[in-house]
């Protein structure tokens, strides 16, 4: 039984990695992919070695403060430069993988209804441009990102800061991500916010929410 109205919810708000895109949750995992050798020395994965630091960089690479030489410099250096700038770009370029399946058709039966799609990613602008090859991102409406508002979820400003460029207002939102931090951080904006678990597939995950509150049969 639906526990909203269609006219309730005006927005659906996707995260992407791990929700519309499927990504590498790991560095080991990148590595591999991209054909780096990180397992022989600890020093290798900043993520567990340096991990605060590496936190950090991340922060302002994807608050846009950061240049993507200039990241991958940092992460380099964590690692004392036994992987270089170029090593570490294949690793972050290998973090993303590609759309979850029926993503491009869940975003079109939205549409059909007359809502409002969109995306509040925590992500940089490598990432960013080249989603735009997948017709999963392609087709979502209203595309927000950390980078471009520099800010970062879980921080409230960025809620606002979505809902000032759209004009959406939060009663109006439903908004599904995969860490538990942004889906806290989005109810306390008083966005109704579903938490997705992006190793099982997604797509239905987000279907049975969207029925359960009136959005889609």
């Amino acid at each position: 039984m639906a526990t909203q109205s269609v006219r309730d919810i005006s927005w659906v708000v996707f995260d992407l990695g791990g929700v519309i895109i499927r990504i590498h949750h790991s560095w080991q995992e990148a590595a591999a992919v991209a054909k780096v050798e990180c397992h022989s020395d600890p020093a290798l994965d900043p993520t567990k070695h340096r991990a605060a630091e590496f936190k950090k960089l991340v922060s302002e690479h994807q608050r846009g403060i950061l240049s993507h030489d200039i990241f991958c410099e940092g992460v380099s250096e964590l690692t004392a430069n036994l992987l270089s700038a170029c090593d570490v770009a294949r690793i972050h370029q290998s973090v993303v993988v590609g759309a979850y399946e029926g993503v491009e058709q869940l975003v079109l039966d939205l549409k059909q209804r007359g809502i409002y799609t969109a995306c509040l990613s925590n992500t940089n602008h490598q990432h960013w441009q080249f989603m735009h090859s997948m017709a999963a991102f392609t087709a979502i409406q209203h595309r927000h990102a950390s980078h471009l508002f520099q800010l970062e979820k879980p921080d409230q400003a960025i809620f606002q800061a979505f809902e000032h460029a759209t004009q959406a207002r939060a009663v109006d939102i439903l908004y599904f991500d995969d860490l538990a931090q942004n889906i806290a951080a989005a109810t306390q904006a008083g966005w109704r916010a579903i938490q997705i678990d992006p190793h099982c597939e997604t797509v239905p995950q987000i279907r049975r929410a969207l029925a359960l509150h009136g959005v889609l049969p």
